[in-house]
């Protein structure tokens, strides 16, 4: 064992034939478990959320969308620069009798319906943008901080499981690691503020870090909950306590053991589109005040780099979402039978299923976006530090008072090559009763606000006018 997980020592032996694998062999069992996830599952869904997103949005908003752009001009340029021997005329017949073919023209018409011309299209733009650098400008910070914000965006995948096979890093604190890992974008923001040289720059980091800085707390103290309830940090184990034989395998997901944690879910989801500084926590980006904020000054490549850092951390916020309630990349049905197959089809299939749930979130992601206006500065902070957090330590203190009156542990189920993960020995008539012990008593809170104030908060009538 070289002690970099279960699947790079396990393909590595594979690759070498032998107990005791060569370096080469180590090397491609990494590039092929640790890498490629994250070239061919996060870069690829990153790179085109931005199409997605306009997708999206134009379906909230009842129009097209982009599905203007093609691929002609791309293709028209690699027909001249191959047949670059031949005249123009007879490269503009080889492109047209090419692309005119039935399954061809076909492709490329569903290309351009799906706005993969303009991916390309932006792509293209953003590489041949001039990089500027400002003369008031700190030229070593300006030029760090989009490269620390890929950092802190794609270092946390590290101890992310994608399968039981397909993971880099099994770590016994893989929940403190994605955290804290994940805390080097403040910094990354905070030198594009300042390295900028301008004030709106300036002004847009201190908002970013001070806005990710006071939502930290909520995301911890909700994946605190879950270390709670699991009993284990390891990401891994986490996904394994929440495996349940039979067909109905989504009973034993974590959003639906309790209520405090189903809180503790839609806390951790809000705070995470905080961090993510999404709209309509986007204050730190708020053209109507700081043309852009942070990435003010920043032009071509290094925009982009930004730009894929947040849709990369939106993805990490969807698989850290799935891992701690969703069951990772359990499937909601029949997972007893998927984790028994072969390891190389175990592995598509999670990897899959995995993929779907994160996209699931990042479309709930984009959909807020699209539907929420932006909040003012003071309503983001007052709804972190006075309503997230004591809900926060209201939940914990609910999955406390749970695991004490359940008090019985049972053994669990092993799970594929993963060992039996112990959890709570509540039952179905414990499950029920953990849900509506709490939900009655809340229930009777919201008739009674109700009969008081009416079926509008006060709060809300006096913003809409409605109690004139």
């Amino acid at each position: 064992m070289n002690g970099l997980g279960h699947g790079v020592d396990a393909l590595a032996r594979w690759f070498s034939g032998t107990d005791s694998p060569g370096g080469l062999a180590i090397t491609a069992a990494i590039l092929l478990l640790w890498v490629a996830p994250l070239l061919l599952i996060v870069f690829p869904i990153a790179s085109v959320a931005q199409i997605i997103e306009r997708k999206v949005a134009a379906a909230i908003q009842r129009r097209v969308g982009p599905n203007s752009a093609g691929f002609d001009g791309p293709l028209r340029f690699g027909f001249r620069v191959v047949l670059w021997f031949l005249p123009r005329a007879t490269q503009d017949r080889c492109f047209e009798r090419v692309t005119g073919l039935p399954g061809v023209r076909n492709l490329l018409e569903v290309a351009r319906r799906l706005g993969l011309g303009q991916l390309a299209a932006d792509g293209i733009k953003m590489l041949g943008k001039e990089d500027i650098i400002p003369s008031g400008a700190d030229g070593a910070v300006f030029r760090m901080a989009p490269y620390l914000a890929l950092l802190g965006a794609f270092l946390p995948f590290c101890a992310v499981p994608f399968s039981q096979h397909v993971v880099m890093l099994e770590i016994p604190v893989g929940a403190v690691y994605a955290v804290a890992v994940a805390g080097i974008s403040v910094m990354a923001l905070l030198m594009a503020g300042w390295g900028s040289g301008s004030k709106w720059s300036l002004l847009g980091g201190m908002r970013a870090v001070a806005q990710m800085v006071s939502y930290e707390v909520p995301v911890g103290l909700a994946i605190a909950g879950v270390v709670l309830w699991s009993g284990t940090m390891d990401l891994h184990a986490i996904v394994a306590g929440q495996y349940q034989p039979g067909v109905l395998s989504f009973a034993g997901w974590n959003l639906l053991q309790s209520p405090f944690l189903a809180l503790l879910g839609g806390i951790f989801l809000l705070a995470g589109l905080a961090e993510c500084q999404r709209t309509p926590f986007d204050m730190a980006e708020a053209e109507s005040e700081l043309v852009s904020g942070f990435n003010t000054e920043y032009s071509g490549l290094r925009w982009g780099m930004f730009a894929l850092a947040e849709y990369s951390e939106m993805i990490l916020i969807g698989a850290l979402f799935t891992t701690l309630f969703l069951g990772g990349y359990q499937s909601p049905l029949c997972e007893e039978w998927i984790v028994g197959l072969h390891p190389l089809a175990e592995s598509l299939v999670h990897v899959t299923i995995f993929t779907l749930k994160c996209l699931l979130i990042l479309f709930c992601m984009i959909w807020v976006r699209w539907t929420l206006p932006r909040f003012r500065v003071d309503q983001v902070m007052r709804l972190c530090w006075l309503t997230l957090v004591p809900l926060c330590l209201v939940s914990l203190l609910g999955v406390a008072f749970t695991m004490l009156a359940v008090g019985a542990v049972e053994p669990g189920v092993p799970y594929g090559r993963l060992p039996a993960q112990p959890g709570l020995a509540t039952g179905l008539m414990g499950t029920v009763l953990a849900w509506l012990v709490p939900l009655v008593p809340g229930v009777l809170l919201v008739v009674a606000a109700r009969r008081k104030h009416g079926s509008m908060h006060p709060a809300l009538r006096e913003l809409t006018g409605g109690g004139s």
